[in-house]
């Protein structure tokens, strides 16, 4: 009876880390390691008109999705073979004078990559007269989950202030391309 116990228990904790291993592996229940066709579906059941569908190397966009109570832009990233790797979510530009609402802004966004990833790998030590122009400036960042690069940053580009979180799958970044055999020619009757 006790084996029986706990194998059941063995079996309900394998369950219950692969259900944990699968919603860090992906944004609103989209997996990483999904096709564009299946990224654009899924966002479309989420009630979302994505756009930048066509191209190699083009990502899809949500324009305005709400991470919690902060309005952001999501760009779902591909590697060479078509597959979903990263995701980028970001605020609007502000202009220098509005400066303190990026702080605002990824300090919530780090909140929220928290709530799903776990504790920050260090306290967000940037203000205002480390930012650089064109770079990322790290705000935090997530050591906690191996598969997974996790940063949240401000960035300054043409005098505007953005805050960015990105999370990159290691291994589907580094994917080497498939070689695709050419599709065999069929014959269709002329009629």
């Amino acid at each position: 009876m006790f084996k029986k116990g706990f194998i059941a228990t063995l079996f309900v904790l394998a369950l219950s880390l692969e259900v944990c291993a699968q919603s860090v592996s992906s944004f609103a229940g989209i997996p990483f390691g999904a096709t564009r066709e299946t990224v654009i579906e899924e966002v479309m059941k989420l009630g979302y008109e994505p756009y930048g569908r066509t191209g190699e190397g083009e990502r899809v966009v949500i324009p305005v999705y709400m991470l919690a109570d902060l309005p952001v832009q999501v760009d779902f990233i591909f590697n060479k073979n078509d597959k979903f790797y990263a995701f980028e979510v970001r605020t609007g530009r502000v202009e220098r004078a509005r400066l303190s609402k990026s702080f605002e802004a990824v300090a919530y966004m780090s909140e929220q990559f928290t709530a799903k990833y776990g504790q920050s790998s260090q306290d967000a030590t940037l203000k205002e007269t480390d930012l650089r122009e064109g770079i990322h400036n790290l705000y935090q960042q997530w050591f906690s989950v191996k598969a997974l690069d996790i940063y949240t940053a401000i960035v300054q580009k043409d005098g505007r202030y953005f805050a960015i979180g990105t999370v990159t799958h290691r291994t589907l970044a580094k994917e080497a391309n498939q070689v695709r055999k050419p599709r065999e020619k069929t014959t269709v009757p002329a009629f």
